[in-house]
């Protein structure tokens, strides 16, 4: 087999099981801001404060998963083009 076709092989696996494991991240994070939300509608007295701690760790953690994913999709983009320079 062709070390080119192999080595673009490994590359896509590599973004396939980036991609799968981003959506269960992704998954697993939708459901945590679910339980969250119901834990926080039923005690009223941490509400206010709780919620606004929720928001913003909730908003630094997609902005940090999203910085990650566009730094490795950078990174086999460019393991791409060296592969096709070969």
């Amino acid at each position: 087999m062709d070390p080119k076709m192999m080595q673009k092989m490994m590359v896509e696996g590599m973004r396939a099981g980036m991609r799968m494991t981003f959506d269960a991240v992704n998954s697993m994070q939708e459901q945590m801001e679910k339980v969250w939300r119901i834990i926080l509608e039923q005690g009223e007295d941490a509400r206010k404060e709780g919620e606004k701690v929720l928001t913003d760790w909730m908003e630094n953690m997609r902005k940090s998963r999203e910085e990650f994913r566009r730094n490795l999709e950078d990174g086999l983009r460019k393991m791409e083009e060296l592969i096709g320079q070969e």
